[in-house]
């Protein structure tokens, strides 16, 4: 398909033009600018309307209704008259919806030319207000303080100023002012310590994933209200009444351990026994029980800590295992 189908090329000119004007004395097809002056009309632009037949064109130009307004209306640019305004063939589009009458493009709208008609945009637009009004009673009533709920703002932009470079660095090596041996190893220690801050050894960025684990499936231990997450202490607790799996812990438990949250300022006797109440374990008043904490130290080697009950819960450490044992674990 060429790339001037759409378009129809001007009788007089070579511009393709996509909405040509049809001279209806000619049948032919022009652009605006030779639509009103062209061969063989080209006496047509100042002919008057006397003696054009029915249905030819009369290319006097007809103005807009408006009062005041000397503009060409959107028919007489387009070439009607005659025969197609009494055989209804006028593309209606081009006439005010309310009254017919025919207006520029700058007057054509019901509001800029006092239409005595009914406004069409009104009608619309009260139609929309009561679909509205509907649906805002509808989601009133079955989504309780939806109208009452605060709209997210993004945050407050800041434009980011660059600083201008100083003229020392726009030099070149060769030609920038020589640093002395305090400088240069007053940066260089800067820089190292930058450098140790930022690297990881493997065993911390393994536990930094297993902590984001527990963090995402943890659960409150015991339920009750929620609290912001600065002051949960997340951790996996599992049961081990005779001891044994803790003294052979090597870093990693042979069973699958739950995972919880607790606040931060419980004391540990009241997290042992939401852990006894959890896992049903029995219990008579003979006997005694304790929390032990395992986990791995930043070197990857195994940690085992007991817990006092006396303790707050922020005592432990954050993705610890929490292991009940019977009796006392040294």
């Amino acid at each position: 398909m060429s790339l001037l189908a759409p378009g129809t090329r001007c009788s007089s000119c070579t511009l393709v033009d996509f909405l040509p004007l049809l001279c209806p004395s000619c049948d032919l097809p022009f652009c605006p600018n030779h639509i009103y002056i062209h061969q063989p009309c080209s006496s047509l632009g100042s002919t008057s309307s006397h003696g054009v037949a029915v249905g030819k064109l009369d290319r006097g130009k007809k103005t807009c209704e408006k009062e005041g307004c000397e503009r060409e209306t959107i028919e007489s640019v387009a070439g009607v008259s005659g025969r197609d305004e009494e055989e209804g063939i006028i593309a209606r589009e081009v006439r005010c919806e309310g009254c017919g009458g025919a207006f520029c493009t700058s007057h054509r709208a019901q509001t800029s030319h006092s239409c005595p008609a009914p406004l069409i945009h009104n009608a619309r637009h009260d139609a929309f207000l009561v679909r509205r009004s509907q649906a805002e009673d509808l989601i009133a009533k079955n989504f309780t303080g939806h109208r009452d709920r605060t709209e997210r703002k993004m945050p407050t932009q800041r434009d980011v100023v660059k600083k201008p470079r100083i003229e020392e660095e726009r030099l070149p090596p060769s030609l920038q002012p020589a640093q002395t041996t305090s400088t240069i190893s007053q940066e260089l220690t800067q820089g190292e310590a930058k450098v140790e801050k930022k690297i990881k050894s493997k065993a911390e960025k393994l536990w930094d994933i297993h902590l984001r684990k527990v963090r995402s499936t943890a659960t409150r231990l015991g339920g009750g209200a929620n609290i912001p997450d600065t002051e949960k202490v997340f951790f996996e607790w599992g049961v081990d009444l005779t001891g044994a799996k803790v003294k052979v812990w090597k870093g990693k438990w042979d069973i699958k351990l739950e995972r919880a949250w607790i606040g931060e300022d419980t004391p540990i006797g009241k997290v042992m026994d939401l852990i006894i109440a959890q896992s049903k374990t029995s219990r008579t008043t003979d006997t005694k029980f304790s929390l032990v904490q395992l986990y791995p130290t930043s070197d990857g080697l195994p940690s085992t800590t007991s817990l006092s009950p006396s303790q707050p819960a922020k005592a432990v450490t954050q993705g610890a295992a929490l292991i009940l044992v019977r009796g006392e674990m040294v």
